[in-house]
């Protein structure tokens, strides 16, 4: 009789297990939309709307858009205030600065990833393609100057199983980050020598 109520139990447990997972390969990350800039330019298949994931961000930052545009650009040296970024290799012409079509491999987020850049206006816009194992990402940059600082915006569209699965388990670890390194260029820009604090 328990060897029949253990198989029962065993059973059940199995039944219910593969009922979890079932729904967690329908699960979806959350996306809010809401605050998803007109615009940005996206490429084909990364639009918020049709994306795995996306999360926008921004910050008002009182620097001239051409400080903020220098360091962001230098992607060299990001790991040095940005700790989210690391092991960068960037095929540019002074291995250190994004280009026009630049390509780049770096880790972010815990991913090795290849990018290229796709979008690039300077003072203005930044975009680049990203991938990674189970990842495509699209990771945008739009600085716009008004009086006295810059409205910057960044956002990002993920798709792919590793994006839902990344995004399901730490659902808001990709805005954290963009704001963790928004906040970072805030401060990096506004202390430059070459800000407003230090012209006036």
């Amino acid at each position: 009789m328990n060897a029949i109520l253990t198989t029962i139990g065993i059973l059940l447990l199995a039944s219910f297990a593969q009922v979890s997972s079932a729904a967690h390969g329908n699960e979806r990350p959350i996306k809010d939309l809401s605050e998803a800039n007109s615009q940005i330019h996206w490429p084909k298949g990364f639009d918020p709307k049709e994306a795995d994931a996306f999360v926008h961000n921004e910050i008002w930052i009182k620097a001239p858009a051409s400080v903020i545009w220098g360091i962001l650009v230098n992607a060299g040296a990001w790991p040095a205030w940005y700790s989210n970024a690391s092991d960068m290799r960037i095929d540019s012409s002074d291995e250190k600065t994004l280009e026009a079509e630049t390509t780049f491999t770096w880790k972010t987020f815990g991913f090795p990833i290849q990018s290229k850049v796709n979008e690039f206006v300077p003072g203005k816009r930044l975009g680049w393609f990203g991938n990674g194992t189970g990842i495509r990402a699209y990771h945008t940059w739009l600085v716009v100057e008004k009086a006295g600082g810059c409205e910057v915006i960044t956002e990002e569209s993920q798709v792919g199983p590793s994006a839902i699965r990344y995004n399901i388990e730490q659902p808001t670890a990709m805005h954290d980050g963009h704001d963790w390194w928004l906040t970072a260029l805030k401060y990096r820009s506004e202390h430059s020598t070459s800000g407003f604090e230090h012209n006036h």
